[in-house]
């Protein structure tokens, strides 16, 4: 994602200076259309300057927000909650009834305050204010249809 933004801002800067470049040059005298090639070679340079310091630029401010480790705890919580559920519905003996669902994640929710006590803060889904969200989240990543069983 990063990557991708850092080449759209560069490939944007350059554009718009040639485009400068180009406009001057076809309005220009003959003495500008002399002078143009070289104007246009070095707006691009400025151009592919400008994108390198906005990537840098894009990088700082991602990395001060948090959002690449947001990204990683999201995942490792993904990873331990099918984990969490895999266990609670082995512990169960598969989901066949509305009973062993909620018993399901009943399980899955306590392996989770267990094992992952920080990354569900880190997402507001631990404490009494989490709870029932922490039961929704888990409830819609368990298994559905002919495999529950």
């Amino acid at each position: 994602m990063r990557k991708r933004i850092a080449a759209w801002v560069a490939v944007t800067a350059t554009t718009l200076f040639i485009s400068a470049a180009h406009a001057a040059d076809t309005t220009a005298s003959v003495a500008a259309a002399a002078i143009g090639p070289v104007f246009e070679s070095v707006l691009g340079a400025i151009g592919v300057i400008a994108g390198g310091y906005a990537v840098r630029l894009i990088h700082r401010v991602v990395t001060w927000l948090g959002l690449e480790q947001d990204a990683k705890v999201r995942a490792y919580l993904e990873d331990a909650t099918l984990t969490a559920i895999d266990y609670a519905v082995r512990q169960v003996g598969g989901i066949v009834t509305p009973e062993a669902e909620n018993q399901a994640v009943q399980v899955a929710v306590n392996y989770l305050r267990r094992r992952v006590p920080d990354a569900l803060g880190r997402f507001g889904l631990a404490g009494a204010d989490g709870a029932a969200d922490l039961w929704d989240y888990v409830t819609a990543r368990l298994p559905r249809g002919p495999a529950n069983g």
